[in-house]
């Protein structure tokens, strides 16, 4: 690996070069360093979303199935058939679950490596800063630096996900599968439907 940083560094040290002041420089150069983590980051779950497609399609279509059966078994009071179906839907959104953690993963993974190449750069850099923080002191490293700016960037691409080349698509295939999940019933509309056939019942009588 620090082989490979040490290939990439005459690419990477141009993006602080830009501009001739040097901590104006830095910035600069931390902040496009902090996109392209970005970048890097949200391709790669869309290059493992787009191999698992079908899988993760299938995963939703199945939570909408198991937890809607759960309800309306629960809706009929047949108790066995909920534990049955609450059972599965509780498997698939287990497997959801793993799958979303494994895409975070994917999208957090550059961050690491960029700061590995910081760290052979700047790694004695520090900033003042205007007070001092318990168990920080008065100076940040160049870590904190990048984490402010990669917050920022993750921030923006999230923002501007949906107008971007390629990413809209993946955006769009996203938001399928929230117009799925929004077919999920819910528990409580067994409570709420008997509320409303009570309170016509009630309308009825006093009529």
């Amino acid at each position: 690996m620090y082989k490979f940083l040490l290939f990439l560094d005459p690419y990477l040290i141009k993006l602080y070069r830009l501009i001739p002041e040097p901590i104006s420089a830095f910035f600069l150069g931390t902040f496009l360093i902090a996109w392209l983590a970005v970048f890097i980051g949200q391709l790669s779950i869309s290059v493992a979303f787009l191999l698992n497609r079908k899988y993760v399609e299938k995963l939703n279509k199945d939570l909408v199935h198991w937890n809607n059966l759960s309800v309306d078994a629960l809706k009929s009071g047949d108790k066995e058939a909920y534990k049955g179906a609450n059972n599965e839907a509780n498997q698939v959104f287990g497997k959801l679950f793993f799958v979303s953690i494994a895409y975070s993963c994917a999208s957090l993974w550059p961050a690491p490596f960029f700061l590995g190449w910081m760290q052979i750069r700047f790694g004695t850099v520090e900033f003042p800063l205007p007070f001092s923080i318990p168990g920080v002191g008065s100076t940040v490293s160049f870590v904190a630096v990048f984490i402010c700016f990669y917050v920022i960037a993750y921030f923006c691409f999230n923002r501007l996900q949906p107008y971007l080349p390629y990413f809209k698509r993946i955006h769009a295939l996203l938001e399928t599968y929230e117009q799925e999940k929004a077919r999920l019933k819910s528990i409580t509309e067994k409570d709420e439907t008997s509320m409303e056939a009570a309170s016509r019942q009630s309308e009825a009588n006093s009529s």
